[in-house]
């Protein structure tokens, strides 16, 4: 079942370009076209991609079906990457709690606590909150009404691919200063609107996906906005790079292209360059390559929570 399926028709209509930018607050911002209903919009400024499409409580029966299909396995290339994140977050460790913001399958918490950290976790989907209690997580819908997340509670917050889905991402960054202690590490993870893909797809670009994706973040908003919720930038890069719509792209008959699975494709490429010593020695060339021009597919950054972030105290 697909997201528009699952929401029906929102009827939201070129209201996406008469907002300021996510990212920067700019409002110089120009019409991109339209995916759907969606108008999206690029700011001049610095190159976020957005559209507009109601509230949380409006996109909530998105993600109440997002897991129906959900297996709850890990591949183990993606559990190695994990268990490398959760390996590097040790430095600061000093509460001991860690919290991923939009846990989804679980696998990152599930390594969280193989190593002895306390899993705290929020999700909107039933089935995954469930699975979650059922697991021993700390984990809740609505993380501003539990006392269980207060205010420089967590060593560590992680949001893996969630900023791009909801429609005030100024806010859930807000509240990651708040619940994070002051040094703690945040960790984030979303696609990149400067990547190679973009340039050569455009719109095309399965990632451009309302009400699903609502923001395509740039480097340089991801970076504004970061310092604007109370965090210092201390890494980031931009990896990843599927060339699979590409090709079918080139490959086009009568002007259809071939159906591809971005998530199935990417992790494919992934498990083959990760399946030998010469593999991995490439992957990391070229994603050192994609970094160096701010070309990969998704944005991972690294920032510390500073002390006396806005709204914090």
């Amino acid at each position: 079942m697909t997201l528009s399926r699952v929401l029906g028709d929102p009827r939201v209509v070129t209201r996406g370009a008469e907002r300021s930018c996510p990212a920067c607050e700019s409002r110089r911002v120009r019409q991109l076209g339209s995916k759907g209903v969606y108008v999206m919009s690029a700011c001049r400024s610095c190159g976020t991609v957005f559209t507009l499409a109601g509230s949380a409580d409006e996109l909530k029966p998105l993600y109440d079906h997002y897991y129906d299909a959900a297996r709850f396995a890990t591949p183990r290339v993606v559990a190695s990457s994990l268990a490398t994140l959760v390996g590097s977050a040790e430095p600061y460790r000093h509460t001991g709690r860690w919290l991923d913001i939009g846990f989804g399958e679980g696998s990152l918490l599930e390594l969280v606590q193989q190593h002895a950290w306390m899993p705290y976790g929020t999700e909107v989907s039933p089935r995954v909150l469930d699975m979650g209690s059922a697991r021993g997580w700390i984990v809740t819908s609505n993380p501003e009404a539990d006392a269980r997340f207060g205010a420089a509670s967590f060593d560590v917050i992680s949001m893996i691919e969630l900023v791009e889905h909801v429609p005030d991402p100024a806010r859930v960054l807000q509240n990651a200063a708040r619940w994070l202690r002051p040094g703690g590490l945040l960790y984030l993870t979303t696609p990149n609107a400067g990547s190679l893909n973009r340039r050569l797809l455009g719109l095309g670009w399965s990632i451009f996906s309302p009400p699903e994706h609502l923001t395509i973040w740039s480097a340089s908003g991801l970076r504004v906005a970061l310092t604007r919720a109370g965090f210092r930038v201390i890494r980031m890069r931009a990896e990843g790079f599927n060339p699979f719509e590409i090709v079918a792209r080139t490959r086009s008959i009568n002007g259809r292209e071939a159906e591809v699975d971005r998530n199935q494709t990417g992790l494919r490429l992934n498990q083959a360059l990760s399946s030998s010593r010469i593999g991995r020695v490439a992957k990391r060339a070229i994603n050192s390559g994609l970094t160096v021009f701010g070309v990969g597919d998704g944005l991972k950054a690294w920032a510390i929570r500073a002390a006396g972030a806005p709204g914090t105290s």
